[in-house]
């Protein structure tokens, strides 16, 4: 399984007045989402705020903690939601898996250990966005 993380800082307005497109582009625009058999994840320090995918075609991907977070798994001080946006696909939390067809959503509460991604079919696979903010308190998977 392969994870990718970048990190993005803040930017203040005075020094974006500045920034040609392509600055812009470099600085703003998350352009490897969705890659098969990937998690990419993109932590801003705005917030503190993950957005990332996984498309897992091939193999199940699990999602895995990053160093930005200095934690020993990804939930242990975030919320983490996911939107599908290709085929069926299976999100599997502590054991307990939730389907997700395309179009729908779970959220998962602070704490949980394990997550991870599944599709139903390879020639369709599913397309999980990702979002993740700190919290500060557990509420239930949904």
């Amino acid at each position: 399984m392969k994870t990718n993380e970048t990190v993005r800082y803040a930017s203040s307005p005075k020094d974006v007045e500045n920034y040609n497109t392509k600055r812009i582009r470099e600085e703003f625009l998350i352009n490897n989402l969705m890659e098969i058999d990937v998690i990419n994840l993109t932590y801003s320090h705005f917030d503190r705020f993950v957005t990332g995918s996984a498309v897992p075609k091939n193999n199940s991907l699990k999602l895995e903690t990053i160093s930005a977070l200095k934690a020993q798994n990804f939930l242990d001080r975030r919320e983490l939601g996911i939107i599908n946006i290709g085929g069926s696909g299976t999100v599997t939390v502590d054991g307990t898996e939730y389907k997700l067809d395309n179009k729908e959503a779970l959220y998962v509460g602070q704490g949980n250990k394990s997550v991870v991604f599944t599709s139903a079919s390879s020639s369709e696979p599913a397309k999980f966005y990702l979002n993740s903010t700190p919290a500060n308190k557990a509420f239930p998977i949904k």
